[in-house]
């Protein structure tokens, strides 16, 4: 047999480390055993191969791809190599050069298999497709998720896939049927829409103007937007939307939110008005809260016409002639509906409407699941409800204050003794529980407590600073070792505590840039423990009147008293109302910050004199001219008792 045969019958066999034999084997040196090698399908263009002989004397030659046998040792490595199939060929040789016969390996270069295409990294299509590809001479093997390997073809094609994350995984197998390294492809697939997006600000409606511009938010926060504009088709929009030269008439403007994935929000949200760019048009500039417990509303108005008059009602009332600002109080709880509108040379506007719901009626609380008194456990378990929907609670154990707390609340680690648990719904206008629910029970058997249930002291010093839409809250934090933060609450009812969250932090001060004058406030600072325990809290009063120098609110006063206010930057002037039970009795409009009543004075046509009982007045600031004014929101309001 020649040599060129036998190395034919070695390719052909791709024995690994195997040698073979004929009728001249006992002639020559044993075969080389390869100890070593790369995997039959490899990612590497480098190549080692570790072989050793039975005769520890012999020699060794090796060749690579039929190039040609040269003198070798152990390891033998090869560099640099071209994807492909190759052959490693090794033999001894004796003290007389007599080679032996030749060991050989085969193995394939192929990196893992390149995906081409597939699904997007996030997407709500319930079918994928892959297309992938390696070296010639090859074939693959497919997988989703978890399984077995079966051949496939690219593309590759699933369908009906389930919601959720998902990895493709392709692998390259040669003729011989070996494997090589696994290419994985991972993705989700979402099929839930994300929440409806809210339309944050909107033109007036109506609008005396030709541009509108809307801003929108949605709670998921990754996602975008998609606009449409009087029923047109739905195209990708930012987060703030301007459009110009409308034409008048009525316009519906939709946004939907769409997710990463593509889901898009049902229902869209919407919002319609009617621009009328040829008859007066009123806008507010002031309003009250669209849910609120305050019996106190005002309104800031004005017309895109100069000279425009206004006529204005509340509610089913007749439409009668009115000025801004416009003030109601002692409102009744319900939904309430103010309407204005404007008129100029003999023509009148569309109506501008604003409805809100007045709230001052305050939850109940119930505690429906409770420890048994007495007890034997360290811990204790409390689940309450609301007789209002979507109400939050607060709670309080012991001597701590009132915290905010979900359902159900769960103490640990509580000592033996007696033990009280209260809670206090809150609705959604701000309304608190002004009994709360309370339970008292005792721990027997289970010894001191092991946890901390100890409050914080209150913050020290704390003082209020009050300018023109400016609140400013300062105070010395309490010496305990373990004070972590502070929660700020406020009120706007005298009648209820405060519950409504506005800060939550260390500092020793809060700011408030958008403060409301004119309404009354109650600020509650509570300070924290680390384990989460609630001081009392401290607390201060913003008066209605705290902008108002005199007389003082609910003063008694027994001649014309001087009306005067902290004067506001920028003012050009201001509106001054009096008003005696319901009927206004007087406006004014004075430069200065100050009002000196008379005795008598002529309003709308009558004359009216000061007489005997409760005033309620207003002030309201003004900026620009006179004939093109912009009300800012009420100063401040006040009562003084004539005798």
């Amino acid at each position: 047999m020649t040599r060129v045969a036998l190395y034919a019958l070695a390719v052909a066999a791709f024995v690994l480390a195997v040698p073979f034999a004929d009728a001249w084997t006992a002639d020559l040196p044993p075969a080389p055993t390869i100890n070593s090698a790369p995997a039959p399908v490899s990612a590497s263009t480098d190549a080692t191969f570790m072989f050793s002989d039975a005769d520890l004397t012999v020699g060794f030659e090796c060749q690579l791809d039929g190039g040609g046998f040269t003198p070798c040792a152990s390891p033998a490595k090869y560099t640099g190599l071209s994807e492909g199939s190759h052959i490693f060929d090794v033999k001894a040789l004796d003290a007389l050069s007599t080679g032996s016969l030749v060991t050989s390996y085969a193995w394939t270069i192929a990196p893992p298999p390149s995906i081409s295409s597939g699904p997007r990294s996030i997407t709500n299509q319930t079918t994928a497709s892959f297309e992938f590809s390696d070296a010639p001479g090859l074939t693959f093997h497919c997988r989703l998720d978890k399984g077995a390997f079966p051949s496939c073809t690219s593309p590759k094609t699933y369908t009906n896939i389930a919601p959720g994350q998902h990895t493709f995984y392709v692998k390259a197998v040669d003729a011989a049927g070996n494997e090589g390294a696994t290419t994985p492809y991972t993705w989700t697939i979402d099929v839930v829409p994300p929440p409806t997006p809210t339309i944050d600000s909107a033109p007036p409606n109506p609008s005396g103007s030709s541009s509108a511009e809307f801003t929108v938010s949605d709670a998921e926060g990754d996602v975008g937007f998609e606009c449409s504009l009087d029923g047109g088709s739905f195209s990708a929009c930012s987060s703030t939307q301007n459009y110009a030269l409308l034409a008048d008439g009525d316009h519906v403007f939709a946004v939907r939110a769409v997710d990463p994935a593509g889901n898009a929000s049902l229902p869209t949200a919407g919002y319609a008005w009617l621009i009328d760019t040829v008859r007066p048009v009123v806008t507010l500039s002031d309003r009250p809260s669209p849910l609120t417990n305050r019996t106190t509303a005002t309104f800031d108005f004005s017309s895109n016409r100069p000279g425009s008059t206004f006529e204005c009602r509340l509610d089913s009332a007749a439409f009668a002639a009115c000025t801004s600002p416009v003030v109601y109080n002692q409102l009744t709880d319900g939904t309430r509906t103010f309407d204005v509108r404007a008129k100029l040379l003999g023509t009148t506007g569309p109506t501008t409407s604003y409805t809100w719901t007045v709230d001052t009626a305050a939850p109940e609380t119930k505690i429906d699941a409770a420890p048994a008194n007495p007890s034997s456990s360290a811990s204790a378990r409390f689940a309450f409800t609301s007789s209002e929907l979507g109400s939050t609670f607060f709670c309080s154990l012991d001597a701590s204050g009132f915290t905010p707390c979900p359902s159900p609340k769960t103490y640990d680690g509580l000592g033996d003794g007696d033990h009280t648990f209260r809670v206090q719904a809150v609705d959604a206008a701000g309304n608190a529980d002004g009994t709360a629910a309370s339970y008292a029970w005792r721990i027997t058997g289970v010894g001191p407590a092991t946890a901390d249930h100890t409050p914080p002291g209150d913050v020290k010093q704390l003082k209020r600073k009050v300018g023109y839409g400016v609140l400013q809250l300062g105070w010395a934090r309490p010496r305990d070792a373990d004070f972590d933060h502070v929660d700020v609450f406020v009120s706007t009812s005298p009648k209820r505590p405060a519950r409504s969250m506005v800060y939550r932090g260390a500092a020793s001060a809060y700011r408030e840039t958008h403060f409301k004058n004119g309404v009354y406030y109650s600020y509650m600072v509570v300070s924290y423990d680390h384990a989460g325990n609630g001081s009392r809290g401290a607390s201060t009063i913003v008066p209605a009147s705290a902008l108002l120098r005199s007389p003082a609110d609910r003063a008694v006063v027994r001649k014309p008293p001087l009306l005067g206010w902290n004067a506001v930057p920028k003012a050009t002037f201001y509106n001054a109302q009096l008003y005696y039970g319901t009927q206004k009795v007087l406006s004014t409009w004075p430069r200065r910050p100050r009002v000196q009543l008379a005795r008598g004075w002529s309003y709308l046509g009558r004359r009216l004199g000061l007489k005997k009982g409760v005033y309620h007045w207003y002030v309201w600031p003004a900026f620009g001219p006179r004939s093109r004014s912009r009300y800012g929101h009420l100063l401040g309001q006040a009562t003084f008792r004539v005798r």
